[in-house]
């Protein structure tokens, strides 16, 4: 079997690195294994890789090398199929594109594994569709912020497993991100044993290991330390690695006169000949994925005081047997966990017997074992993907008149893909827990009631597989939404306030669904831009009431809160009409750019609602409804005085900008913004 590891670099030092390079290492006892790194930035790299593996470098980025590329045309353009939301976005490019597509479209690999968000995403889209594809998350789902976490979602779905360090972890991602087709698990990284002695705990030194980071916390750990060594001034403090902290971390040293006995070590590889000469090991970690260090002190013989944080501290030590788990950011119980295993030495001895004995769970031949079982495992399921084969189902659609939403599949361009038991999914594209499913007909239609259980936002639509039950993303043919141009009439007839428009994003044209749905709703009717004044026409709907004189809120985004409020107008039944002046926003700008929502006051006793244009067949509202902009001279203090001082000294006066216009979702807003200097 063959493998490859898809990864960011193989030349520096790090957790992926080293963890990839054990992995790598036990596998190639029994398999042919690659590790591809998208970069290399110096002729070798830092740890020692087994001659058995094949490194294959795409991009060398290091100035002295005769094949530098960083300054290739390609590489100066952006990314197109990285994630724009991944932390490392801004490293990748056309070029990087290029040569993971080339060196995967000829690849005979049987397994495919991207061990960072970003290169899964890669190994999704381009690794042969005939391997197992595997995804490793080495940070959290909590750790990623919700635009890379949306747009991972397509990709993961479209890998076989999804493999995380911690179960903690992988229980976060199978409740917030089901991926039916997808399996999701946790599979800890590996540490070897060490080839030195381990230690006996009989020495009088504390040894912490891994980037001087704020989320590292060795702030909280050198606090914790000035308490031991007053009771304990034989003792002292190692820490080992580099990073950002490190002046920090030696001021508070140097303030707390802790020069004698705390050490900032640097980086040292291989680190398990100084894990050998502590006692104790000390993590005080705000977060952490899994936690390497601890591993590899335990494997050393070391008993572990560790933050009890997210995950794998908790996963990975026996409080009591082989260390002692204390609170996130609490130097005063990470003092009393160290003068406990300081004190009973007795104790000390014990815990690191168990250290090293419960630390070989770790062992790469352990972690390997797992990972081949999944292997075998999933190798069902990948020959079914390259059954289907490229399966891209296409579809046309309408919106009735009565508001549903009828979906008609093109013929599958598979003769693999049956229609029978195909399900249309629609997820909710920020909330991936919200899923709506309808079975499709055998001749591959099926049509979403009007009165559907859509909450308001985006929501994509998949076709879902039988048997496999691998989601694929529905492109989008023909597209008829005239029926939603009756929304607002069927809202008229006292139907709920739900609108339901079918589109197709750019410039994918992939088949998505935005909802609508508002108990009470101000839908946003004619507006007039005349002089200095603006004029907002429109009805309310929903199960509110209309007073006879309603009242028109104008709310400012953001910070500091501000409103003003204007009198209306009762159209009718339903209708609301208000006119306000433009100065009153642009009298009180306090940023250079700022908005201010439109809210309408229907009844005294109601909490306002938002103005907005929901109920017809334009989904989104800005770049269409446009209005006239009006310019009035910025508003300050001393405003008199400073127009005859600019006029003294010939300066131009100062502008402002004010627009009505609609916001993605639609919300009426007035913006007020500096103009440029004329």
């Amino acid at each position: 079997m063959k493998i490859s590891f898809l990864i960011h670099t193989i030349y520096g030092i790090g957790g992926t690195i080293r963890t990839t390079l054990n992995l790598a290492e036990e596998f190639a006892e029994q398999h042919e294994v690659e590790i591809v790194s998208v970069f290399r930035h110096r002729p070798v790299p830092l740890f020692d890789v087994d001659p058995r593996i094949t490194l294959v470098p795409l991009i060398h980025t290091w100035k002295e090398s005769p094949a530098y590329e960083k300054d290739h045309p390609l590489h100066l353009q952006p990314a197109e199929y990285f994630p724009r939301n991944e932390a490392r976005y801004r490293e990748y490019s056309k070029l990087t594109d290029e040569r993971v597509r080339d060196h995967y479209a000829d690849s005979d690999a049987d397994v495919v594994i991207g061990t960072r968000p970003g290169l899964a995403a890669y190994v999704a889209q381009f690794a042969p569709a005939s391997a197992v594809l595997i995804g490793q998350e080495h940070m959290t789902y909590n750790h990623h912020k919700p635009a890379l976490r949306n747009e991972m979602y397509q990709h993961i779905d479209a890998l076989d497993a999804y493999v995380t360090v911690s179960e903690g972890d992988a229980a976060v991602y199978r409740a917030q991100m089901p991926l039916p087709a997808t399996r999701v698990l946790a599979i800890s990284n590996s540490v070897p044993e060490p080839s030195i002695e381990p230690s006996t705990g009989s020495g009088t030194t504390i040894v912490a290991a891994g980037r001087l980071s704020s989320e590292k916390q060795y702030s909280v750990l050198v606090d914790a330390f000035a308490k031991v060594v007053a009771e304990r001034p034989e003792w002292d403090l190692r820490i080992y690695g580099g990073g950002p902290e490190k002046e920090n971390l030696r001021k508070q040293i140097d303030r707390l006169g802790l020069y004698n006995s705390v050490r900032l070590m640097g980086s040292v590889s291989p680190i398990e000949p100084e894990w050998a000469k502590g006692a104790v090991a000390a993590s005080t970690s705000r977060h952490e994925s899994f936690g390497m260090t601890l591993v590899e002190a335990m494997r050393c013989g070391l008993p572990v005081v560790s933050s009890d944080c997210d995950y794998g501290p908790r996963e990975i030590l026996q409080p009591g047997v082989d260390g002692l788990l204390v609170p996130v950011s609490d130097p005063d119980a990470v003092a009393r966990a160290l003068l406990t295993l300081i004190d009973d030495e007795p104790l000390r001895r014990r815990m690191s017997a168990a250290a090293v004995k419960n630390a070989s769970r770790f062992d790469p031949g352990q972690v390997a074992k797992k990972y081949e079982e999944l292997f075998g495992e999933l190798r069902t399921v990948s020959a079914q993907r390259a059954a289907v084969g490229d399966f891209a189902p296409v579809a046309d659609c309408v919106v009735e008149s009565g508001g549903a939403v009828a979906f008609s599949l093109v013929a599958p361009q598979a003769a693999a893909v049956v229609h029978e038991g195909l399900k249309l999914v629609c997820v909710r594209s920020d909330i991936r827990t919200q899923e709506r499913v309808f079975p499709m007909s055998g001749n591959g239609t099926v049509t979403i009631p009007a009165d559907a259980a859509f909450t308001e936002g985006v929501w994509e639509c998949f076709a879902e597989l039988p048997e496999s039950g691998r989601r694929v993303r529905i492109g989008a043919r023909s597209i008829d939404q005239r029926g939603a141009m009756s929304a607002c009439e069927r809202a008229r007839h006292g139907e709920p306030v739900h609108n339901l428009v079918p589109y197709a994003t750019r410039p994918q044209k992939q088949l998505t669904l935005r909802s609508w749905v508002r108990p009470i709703h101000a839908e946003a009717g004619d507006i007039r831009v005349e002089g200095k004044r603006i004029t907002v026409a429109g009805e309310l709907f929903g199960a509110g009431v209309m007073a006879q004189d309603p009242s028109l809120v104008v709310r400012r985004r953001g910070k500091p809160a501000e409103e003003l409020t204007y009198a209306g107008s009762r159209q009718g039944e339903r209708g609301f009409r208000f006119t306000f002046p433009v100065s009153g926003p642009a009298g009180r700008q306090i940023a250079r750019s700022e908005s201010w929502d439109l809210l309408l006051k229907y009844a005294p006793d109601a909490a306002p609602v938002k103005v907005a244009r929901v109920l017809d067949d334009v989904v989104e509202k800005r770049p269409i409804y446009e209005y006239p902009v009006t310019e009035v001279r910025k508003s300050r203090p001393w405003g008199p005085l400073r127009r005859v001082v600019r006029k003294l000294r010939s300066r131009p006066a100062q502008w402002v900008r004010v627009r009505i216009m609609y916001m993605g979702t639609n919300d009426l807003v007035v913006n007020v913004a500096d103009a440029p200097r004329k």
